[in-house]
């Protein structure tokens, strides 16, 4: 942990050092402070639409998950992830507060927070590339970012066939777990895992619902930048930025360094220059300083120990997993 925090304050002091970051365009967020105000709100509406999202994934598998629930997971999981590796560290927090008091049906849980997760990940890469679709012409020097386009296309195409063929409920892959690990405690699991998935295939139209949350999701985080870069002294709105957007937010993900500081920084300084942009390792330090206010909010939620997450079942529901979920567990 010392370790990924000396890279990522080794990251920022490298971009001020390099005037990459200049400390008097950020105190926009101060003077500008309805643009200030305006992304901080759109921050928590989309920390509120993807609990929302997850409250459709669970009513998938018949089970429900109050939306206050899933908002207060929500925020503690954001309040993680400024700790932990990469901006979806708290993806693991949100694992183990959803699944800890809900014994029996823990593997359904994790499950869906992973398949939440994947959703997401579909939108963020799909979304550069219908920005490059639509407005191919209004970007300088698009050739340049062709291949950045490319590669989230092959990376969106990759996710649906895993989906379709990898974690098919019937496919090889479990007819070759079910080989291997049957029998075992380890092939109960993965057993419920695929009726799980088996449940979110049944109800398509929740998925197609969750995804289109995930779009809508990713679009406010673009203008929730664009207000940023406005506030920090940009003359106009750009499609630039635009695109570019969602592959800073992937690379602020990767879990190198707690909350991603310093690589989500380095990693839009360089996109934006790709682009001949500037102001780019600026906007999402800006960002950061918004999204911790929000999470904030998570902290006083860990503080009043409202942790608790109860997640219910439907009555006189018959989620895909009920088979797997009958069979008697495998002794230890």
């Amino acid at each position: 942990m010392v370790l990924r925090v000396a890279i990522g304050l080794g990251l920022i002091g490298y971009l001020v050092a390099s005037g990459a970051i200049d400390g008097s365009r950020m105190l926009g967020l101060a003077r500008a402070w309805p643009l200030s105000a305006a992304a901080l709100l759109l921050i928590f509406l989309t920390l509120l639409l993807a609990s929302w999202r997850l409250c459709l994934l669970f009513a998938g598998q018949g089970l429900r998950l109050p939306l206050g629930a899933s908002l207060r997971l929500s925020l503690i999981g954001a309040l993680f992830s400024n700790f932990l590796p990469g901006s979806t560290g708290g993806d693991l927090v949100r694992v183990y507060l959803a699944a800890r008091p809900n014994a029996g049906q823990r593997t359904e849980i994790a499950t869906t927070l992973v398949i939440d997760r994947i959703i997401g990940l579909m939108a963020l890469l799909l979304t550069p590339v219908l920005i490059a679709a639509a407005g191919g012409r209004f970007i300088p020097g698009a050739d340049s970012l062709r291949e950045l386009v490319l590669a989230a296309m092959t990376g969106w195409i990759g996710l649906i066939a895993f989906l379709v063929i990898g974690a098919h409920p019937d496919g090889f892959v479990r007819r070759l777990v079910t080989r291997v690990l049957g029998g075992t405690r380890a092939g109960f699991h993965i057993e419920r895992v695929f009726e799980s998935i088996r449940a979110h295939r049944n109800s398509g139209g929740i998925v197609l619902s969750a995804f289109a949350l995930s779009m809508f999701i990713q679009v406010l985080n673009i203008v929730i930048i664009q207000l940023i870069l406005l506030a920090n002294g940009a003359s106009s709105v750009s499609w630039v930025a635009a695109l570019l957007t969602p592959f800073g937010m992937l690379a602020n993900s990767i879990p190198l360094t707690p909350g991603g500081i310093g690589v989500g920084e380095a990693a839009f300084e360089t996109l934006f220059l790709i682009a001949g942009q500037t102001g780019g390792a600026e906007a999402i330090l800006s960002w950061r300083v918004l999204t911790t206010l929000v999470d904030l909010f998570g902290g006083g939620l860990v503080i009043a120990g409202r942790t608790d997450i109860a997640v219910l079942r439907f009555a006189g529901s018959e989620p895909g997993d009920q088979r797997a979920s009958d069979r008697r567990e495998p002794a230890r």
